[in-house]
């Protein structure tokens, strides 16, 4: 049978090809793409959508330093079935804007003839998902909750999808995570809770699948007075209320300054929980040092740090290693991201290596919905999903820990869904 994208507009994919190539740098995005092979074998394109800036650049701060590092990974082509590929990667800057997301993946599936597209981010991933699984071009995403990318798509466990795959930790997970770092704490169980109004933050406070229905049912009281519009500048409502109403732990959506902005103004308003585990705002080193020394001992959902015991399939190099490697060529300390963006690699081309022609979309499908594997950030099952399309990915708990020299290091101290990962220290109650 002929697949979706075996041909374009009448012609056969790589007539289509032929005609259109080098569409990205004529459609003036920030790509970059090795020269045309001259070998007979056909070049393997890759396609990368990410916010590399905009208000969720902090997700893609690492990109750089990984797309050389995948880039030097794959310099000598790839053999695949006894010939020899050369490979493209052309990465592009969707500025965390939705509209943008769209367009590019548009053009790299139609201008540039991709193979294979990966992309990450919340802005950016059901956009891209959406014009891949029109075009039958294999698609796979992170970072982002699993049901904030399914349920926007029109999909459902069951059914799923043709041509895009996604993997990353479900509400389920966190919520899992966030109550089993609370559970044996001495609080008095009353939980302030307040999420954005966006996609994420409308699933995170949803009655049916978020925190609601969870923590009432794990015996925690709620005060919730409703969500707030990304990048308000004023959170002195749900403090207060949180404040009269006694509420010793305080949890919700926010973005790094959001946060800060609201612990800043509840040490004002005199409220000053035993715990703080507000989830994304904590993930990057730069979001608990804009906090001064008042973060000390809020707690975060853990995706990967260096102590995570795995090593990566394309480098051979632990995650330790791969954490000293980006701060030696950065000069930036390690963030959670990049882990998760190393493993979307990771599985981009095993993808394209297991596949039995890795020119056909439907045949990378294929070796998607088959992977098994570990990454740098655990094992990645697709094959054994009882989600179809979707690779749970394992997460651990932490609390940011304030050093002499006045930087924070985060360490493990929940790890029930992840036992792999090393318990670093206890849990410790009272903040600041």
């Amino acid at each position: 049978m002929t697949s979706k994208r075996s041909r374009v507009a009448g012609m056969t994919r790589r007539e289509a090809l032929a005609t259109l190539g080098g569409g990205a740098a004529s459609f003036g995005l920030a790509s970059t793409l090795a020269a045309p092979a001259l070998a007979s074998a056909r070049v393997l394109r890759l396609g990368y959508v990410s916010p590399l800036t905009g208000t969720m650049a902090a997700f893609a701060e690492s990109d750089p330093f990984m797309l050389d590092k995948v880039r030097a990974a794959v310099a000598q082509g790839l053999t695949l079935n006894g010939t020899t590929y050369e490979v493209e990667i052309a990465a592009v800057d969707d500025q965390s804007n939705s509209d943008r997301s769209a367009t590019a993946a548009n053009q790299l599936i139609n201008g540039d003839g991709i193979d294979l597209m990966l992309a990450q981010g919340a802005l950016t991933n059901v956009p891209v998902a959406s014009q891949c699984e029109v075009a039958g071009v294999p698609c796979i995403t992170n970072m982002d909750p699993w049901q904030g990318w399914m349920f926007p798509l029109g999909g459902t466990p069951d059914t799923g999808f043709e041509y895009v795959n996604h993997f990353f930790w479900g509400i389920e997970d966190i919520i899992s995570t966030f109550i089993g770092m609370w559970d044996g704490q001495d609080t008095n169980k009353k939980v302030g809770t307040v999420w954005s109004n966006d996609p994420p933050g409308l699933v995170f406070g949803s009655t049916d699948i978020g925190f609601p229905a969870s923590l009432a049912s794990g015996g925690y009281e709620i005060t919730d007075v409703g969500n707030f519009q990304p990048g308000a500048d004023d959170f002195s409502r749900q403090i207060v209320a949180f404040r009269d109403a006694g509420c010793e732990i305080v949890t919700g959506l926010f973005a790094p300054p959001e946060w800060a902005l609201f612990w800043r103004q509840a040490q004002q308003l005199g409220f000053r929980p035993k715990i703080a585990t507000p989830a994304r705002a904590l993930l990057f080193p730069s979001g608990i040092e804009a906090l001064g020394n008042t973060g000390e001992g809020m707690s975060t959902e853990i995706w990967w740090t260096p102590s995570y015991p795995y090593v990566s399939t394309i480098t051979g190099r632990s995650c330790a290693e791969l954490a000293a490697d980006y701060t030696a060529t950065t000069g930036r300390r390690w963030t959670q991201p990049i882990g998760v963006i190393h493993a979307l690699w990771e599985l981009g081309l095993n993808a394209l290596k297991t596949a039995d022609d890795p020119t056909d979309p439907d045949s990378v499908q294929a070796a998607i919905r088959a992977t098994t594997m570990t990454t740098v950030v655990g094992n990645i099952d697709w094959a054994g999903s009882p989600i179809r399309n979707v690779a749970k990915l394992k997460i651990a708990g932490g609390q940011w820990r304030l050093q002499p020299d006045g930087t924070y290091d985060l360490v493990v101290t929940y790890n029930a869904a992840a036992p792999e990962v090393p318990i670093q220290s206890d849990f410790r109650l009272g903040l600041g």
